[in-house]
């Protein structure tokens, strides 16, 4: 299924409906990791980074720190990403 038919599948995802999905398009060597955010804790700070691999249900690393909006935490798991793959080239 690619990204096209995701987008008018309305039955895909299924997730929990306080998970934000943000999928990592540009790695074109390491297209099967993704950076997703989730709402993991109370306000005011409440989403945190993760990030996945294909195949993998538990995700191999996560923020620490939580952030107060959606996209503050997929700038940094964003960053965290490269940074992570920029290690094993």
């Amino acid at each position: 299924m690619n990204i096209t038919e995701r987008a008018t599948d309305k039955s895909w995802p299924r997730r929990h409906p306080r998970t934000i999905v943000c999928y990592t398009l540009s790695m074109s060597m390491h297209d099967d990791f993704s950076v997703v955010v989730k709402n993991r804790a109370d306000p005011p700070r409440p989403w945190r980074w993760e990030i996945y691999r294909a195949g993998r249900r538990s995700p191999i690393a996560h923020s620490k720190e939580f952030f107060a909006t959606v996209s503050e935490a997929n700038r940094a798991g964003n960053t965290a990403l490269r940074r992570m793959l920029s290690e094993y080239p």
